[in-house]
């Protein structure tokens, strides 16, 4: 296997250096401007482009449109169903102590783009005006497209998914450890079609409750079953194989396109699409549902959506960000038609990109800084082991660390410590705007 090598400034004292330096810089080079910059999406993406934005240009009017009072560390769901974390206040705080005084913030709901007049039309603040428009709505977790699913269920019956809320990931650990604890049955872990985010994340479940049903002993009264609508279960080939081993060695069964449709909680039982186009039924004593996601509608049914590849999602050039029909919009996170990249990783990756390429275009230059597809996933394969996964566009492994450090293929205490205690500093740090690693 060979796998590229990325810089990555470790310790402290580095970052500190790195980031002082690139203030320096930041400070001396700043362009001098009175755009108007709306910013749709105040989660991570949102509020750290904000930030970063006032790095590069001087006098600009940042405004962020989010109708959400609070900020989600979503990369931390997983550690609410590990029992790491064990209370909502581990991954929500609120969004006053990340922003910049000078950012205006708008808890509103924006209901429609009019890009063709640079305009945005909010549910209770009116019309914006905008002379650049960054769109980082997210996704949309689409449960109201599983026949039988109330999302009010997730924590009862069995029934689990991390992706809901701080609550369902609480909840869905103490479905797990029941479960676990009940001296057999039958799990079920399912992933939909397309994109979504932490496309990692129902894997890392499945690994998590496996480890659960094994601490508990009995392990050969539980069958565990993982049923995904791709036909791979990831799209990295050697991460992919290597997957396939571990879950070889713990006798975890792998469906490849079967896409969940149907679940009927009474009963515990469940109702999966396949390729041929038929229908097969399955009873389940525990179910970890992932749900289908899209982008929000007010961007999937907007002039600003692509209607081709990534159809709904934001039309954008994929190295670029930059929108393909309106050039004074750009796009970052989740919302974003590319063919990878739904994680925060990938969101600290695209902020320079955005903050230096509107930038350039405010300067009336060509664009210089182009998105590599760099996405992370810390494969999570027990409460102390994980697989720390890079790639980007190419589908091919690289690494932040030396190979001699983390061995993406090696379980591995680091990246099971990366991801427990070291991830969430570096989040932190990203929205304010630093991205020096």
């Amino acid at each position: 296997m060979v796998i590229s090598r990325r810089n990555l400034l470790i310790s402290g004292a580095t970052l500190g250096a790195a980031s002082a330096a690139s203030f320096l810089s930041w400070e001396l080079s700043k362009q001098d401007t009175n755009a108007r910059v709306v910013v749709v999406g105040g989660g991570a993406a949102g509020i750290a482009i904000a930030n970063k934005l006032q790095m590069y240009l001087n006098g600009v009017r940042i405004t962020v449109v989010d109708p959400r009072p609070y900020h989600w560390y979503q990369p931390g769901q997983t550690l609410l169903l590990a029992g790491v974390y064990d209370n909502k206040e581990d991954v929500i705080s609120p969004n006053k102590q990340y922003l910049n005084a000078d950012i205006r913030w708008i808890e509103d709901q924006v209901t429609e783009f009019d890009p063709d007049n640079n305009q945005v039309l909010t549910g209770q603040s009116g019309r914006l005006d905008y002379d650049y428009l960054i769109v980082s709505t997210g996704l949309e977790l689409r449960y109201d497209l599983i026949e039988g699913l109330d999302p009010d269920q997730i924590g009862q019956d069995g029934i689990s998914s991390i992706y809901h809320s701080p609550e369902a990931g609480l909840a869905s650990h103490r479905q797990a450890m029941k479960f676990a604890q009940s001296g057999g049955g039958k799990g079920i872990f399912t992933r939909p079609h397309g994109a979504m985010k932490c496309a990692g994340a129902p894997m890392k479940a499945t690994n998590l409750v496996e480890y659960f049903v094994r601490q508990a002993g009995q392990r050969e009264r539980f069958q565990m079953d993982y049923m995904t609508a791709e036909n791979v279960l990831f799209s990295v080939k050697v991460f992919d194989a290597r997957l396939q081993e571990i879950w070889q060695e713990r006798q975890i069964a792998h469906h490849y396109e079967h896409e969940l449709k149907a679940i009927n909680s009474q009963t515990k039982q469940a109702w999966f699409g396949t390729k041929e186009g038929g229908t097969i039924e399955t009873s389940w004593d525990f179910i970890h549902i992932s749900p289908p996601m899209s982008a929000i509608p007010v961007v999937r049914h907007s002039p600003l959506a692509n209607n081709s590849d990534f159809k709904g999602y934001l039309d954008v050039d994929k190295y670029t960000l930059q929108h393909k029909r309106y050039p004074n919009v750009f796009g970052l996170g989740d919302t974003v038609g590319t063919p990878v990249g739904k994680t925060a990783a990938s969101v600290k990756s695209q902020l320079p990109v955005v903050a230096t390429n509107l930038t350039a275009l405010i300067r009336e230059e060509a664009l210089p800084a182009q998105w590599d597809g760099y996405t992370s996933c810390p494969m999570i394969l027990d409460v102390g082991h994980a697989m720390l996964w890079e790639f980007d566009y190419t589908l091919q492994p690289v690494t932040a660390l030396p190979f001699e450090v983390v061995d993406p293929l090696k379980e591995s205490k680091l990246s099971w410590v990366m991801e427990k205690s070291l991830l969430r500093p570096i989040y932190d740090v990203m929205l304010e705007g630093y991205t020096p690693i």
